[in-house]
């Protein structure tokens, strides 16, 4: 029954949106009906927070790709390769002043 409860909770409600606190309300109005007990209602959230935090950090690594990916295919330079053009855009500059002070 506990199983069958947990799929529907989470096809139902949508896992990363829901709130600890909406869930544990859930739960204690499912509680209180007798649908479950009190240790199948804690074991539940417990379950439920757990697979919310996977889902989530889930989430945020293809963000971090889709990002990622997208920052190559528009072919921005990367930190490193804009510090190189500063570093090269100085010492052209030095060589100039060099250049300048020699006439």
């Amino acid at each position: 029954m506990l199983e069958m409860l947990k799929k529907g909770f989470f096809i139902g409600l949508g896992l990363t949106l829901m709130t600890k606190e909406k869930a544990e309300g859930i739960i204690n109005e499912l509680i209180k009906k007798g649908t479950i007990s009190e240790k199948e209602g804690k074991e539940f959230i417990e379950i439920l927070m757990n697979k919310s935090e996977e889902t989530q950090q889930e989430l945020q690594k293809k963000v971090e790709s889709l990002v990622q990916e997208a920052i190559r295919k528009l072919d921005l330079p990367s930190k490193e390769e804009i510090k190189e053009i500063m570093q090269r855009l100085e010492a052209i500059e030095r060589c100039l002043e060099t250049l300048s002070k020699d006439k």
